[in-house]
């Protein structure tokens, strides 16, 4: 209940009891009145009636009679006359012909009034004439008094109403300040803040507003601190001061990011014993000057555009990770870097396509420290042939086009050879799921192409926003025929946050769907980075009909998450990376996340979850809930069509 609730609720009781005590007393008071009036009146009627009689019935003048007894029968509170002569005996009797007026039984009741019946003996002083009988019934009494009472709690209904009104105005107008600052402190728990400006003549709520403003002038510097903390903390537990590039943990974690998100990776390991050589040759001072070069001319460009990161290992070794592993796309990738090297060596007057190896690997299903053995490999096998570069031979190629592959993804979502998994994300109390999350296979040559090789190819192709509705779809389908417990959680593609065709269609979509509350969706941390003003706008449609929407890889740049504050999440999910902490740097960023997340009312997920000790650490910093192989996938559509084909896991 609201302050301004409680505040009229106490004003709407005490004009109720005001109300009914004024009412009972005035009824109270007006049946002892009414009593003492029908006592008097009975007592002066009778007598001056039975004044009146002798003179009539001496003469035995039956007209008078008849008159003189209308005229008292007519008084509003006499209903009947009897009168019995003792020598003729002849009994008369006048009864009122008013007509009754209507008051509730339980009123008439409740007064205590009762029918009075008054007999006296008619004389002429020395003999009995007759015997007056007069009944006096108190309905016109009752009458009255409902009727006043009736008038009486209008009246102060209205003027409660009045006084209620009045009160809720006068309340709302002195209270407008609150209102005011309520709005602003949920803001300021998402890290929008704004002082209060409504103005007051109440001392008490300008003192108020003022500690606001101060408070949340506080908390949005600490907000604003924990965000600049954690860019401090990459910057210098994460990049080399040298070469500003980042340094061996950073990419170690980022590779483990992707490889444990299914990406097909490729790893390029450079050694560059040329530097070392400048170092020998000119010192210290030159050697980094040439790496900080180096450094821009491999993040710089072209390259810039094709690699996902680029780092510095030690005092002579470069890692890049593409996120790519199509050979052309790799050998193309693999010329523009080898001529970028060169281009250095030709600056500071050296030969090329000397002093420098390279040795590439790709991955889909192994961890990471395999991989960089087997980068190591081929550049210690580069070095013992002489060459620049070794490409392993065993490495399977994909010898289909680019062409091809489109029209393999395009036959996916036409003739549905994709299979739907679903796996659960279970609340930390470990007893519920919070949600499911969609993802999906496809059958190519006689095997199943996992979820981040498809979304890659899906992303290489741009065929996203027909992706992203056919899983809807798909989805849709599936609920009709059967019944959903569990929310699924369904990933856009930055091709469908990009598309404003892809809203209109969502927002039809949403409107029809029987996921009703059965949905939620999300995007990722780099779609948010590179698409804010679209990623507020797809928020803004999901949350119309009241969907959830979350955001997955959070924090796996390390870097600036303010990014949350804007579109407000109702979740994140911290980046699989952090799934498997494995140093006290890690343990480091990740309770940063988790307190930005929280500072913010924004809870959070782990992911990459293997083992119950990985889900006590997450359980014991706060995280809300969990997901990863703890928790296997299921096949959601088991019975669904999709080309024939039976994965069995």
């Amino acid at each position: 209940m609201t302050l301004h609730q409680r505040v009229l609720s106490f004003v709407v009781t005490a004009a109720v009891v005001i109300l009914l005590v004024t009412t009972a007393v005035v009824f109270q008071l007006g049946v002892e009145q009414r009593k003492q009036q029908q006592q008097q009146q009975s007592n002066l009627l009778s007598k001056t009636l039975a004044e009146a009689l002798p003179a009539v019935l001496e003469q035995s003048d039956g007209q008078r009679l008849t008159q003189l007894a209308s005229q008292f029968i007519s008084m509003p509170q006499v209903s009947q006359i009897t009168i019995e002569p003792m020598l003729s005996g002849q009994r008369q009797v006048w009864e009122s012909d008013r007509p009754a007026m209507h008051v509730p039984n339980w009123f008439a009741t409740a007064t205590g009034l009762t029918v009075n019946t008054t007999s006296v003996s008619v004389s002429n002083g020395w003999t009995q004439l007759a015997k007056l009988t007069m009944t006096f019934d108190p309905h016109q009494d009752i009458a009255e008094l409902w009727q006043r009472l009736v008038r009486l709690v209008g009246w102060l209904l209205a003027a409660g109403v009045a006084v209620i009104v009045a009160a809720s105005f006068m309340f709302l107008r002195v209270t407008a300040p609150l209102g005011e600052l309520r709005k602003r402190l949920k803001a300021l728990g998402h890290g929008d803040f704004h002082p209060a400006r409504a103005k007051t003549r109440v001392n008490d709520l300008v003192a108020l507003q003022s500690a606001f403003n101060l408070a949340g002038q506080q908390v949005a510097k600490v907000q604003q601190s924990q965000q600049d903390e954690l860019a401090r903390l990459r910057d210098k537990l994460m990049v080399d001061p040298v070469s500003r590039l980042p340094n061996r943990g950073y990419f170690q974690h980022q590779l483990q990011s992707y490889i444990k998100d299914g990406v097909g990776c490729t790893l390029v390991l450079i050694e560059v014993s040329w530097l070392s050589r400048l170092r020998a040759r000119y010192g210290y001072q030159y050697r980094d000057q040439c790496w900080r070069l180096l450094g821009e001319a491999l993040t710089q460009g072209e390259l810039a555009q094709s690699h996902q990161l680029v780092a510095r290992l030690s005092h002579n070794e470069i890692a890049i990770l593409l996120t790519i592993d199509e050979e052309h796309l790799v050998r193309r990738y693999l010329r523009q870097l080898l001529r970028a090297i060169n281009q250095e060596l030709e600056h500071i007057a050296l030969p090329v396509n000397q002093g420098f190896h390279l040795g590439l690997a790709k991955t889909r299903t192994d961890d990471t420290a395999s991989l960089m053995a087997k980068a190591d490999n081929a550049l210690q096998q580069a070095k013992r042939q002489g060459d620049v570069y070794f490409w392993p031979s065993d490495e399977q190629a994909d010898s289909r086009t680019r062409e091809q592959w489109r029209q393999i993804l395009l036959d996916a979502l036409n003739k549905n050879p994709l299979a739907l998994y679903a796996q659960p994300v279970r609340h930390r109390d470990n007893q519920h799921n919070w949600h499911q999350e969609v993802y999906a296979h496809l059958w190519v040559d006689e095997s199943w192409l996992a979820a981040g090789q498809l979304l890659n190819r899906i992303s290489m192709y741009a065929l996203g926003e027909e992706f992203d509705k056919y899983v809807l779809t798909r989805i849709d389908e599936y609920a009709k025929a059967n019944p959903i417990t569990d929310k699924l959680a369904v990933n856009l593609t930055l091709e469908s946050v990009k598309s404003q065709a892809f809203h209109d269609w969502l927002q039809n979509f949403l409107l029809k769907t029987y996921l009703a509350n059965k949905l939620t969706f999300e995007v990722s941390e780099m779609a948010v980075h590179q698409e804010p003003q679209a990623c507020r706008a797809l928020f803004e449609i999901i949350r119309e009909q009241d969907f959830e929407v979350g955001v997955d890889h959070f924090g796996r740049d390390m870097d600036n998450v303010d990014y949350i504050k804007n579109i407000d999440p109702d979740y994140v999910k911290l980046d699989i990376g952090f799934g498997q902490p494995s140093s006290d740097v890690d343990d480091v960023f990740i309770r940063m996340l988790v307190n930005i997340a929280a500072s913010r009312e924004i809870k959070v997920i782990a992911t990459g979850i293997e083992q119950s000790e990985q889900h006590q650490y997450f359980h014991q910093l706060g995280c809300h809930g969990y997901q990863g192989y703890i928790l296997p996938p299921i096949r959601l559509d088991s019975d669904h069509a999709h080309g024939g084909h039976e994965r069995r896991d």
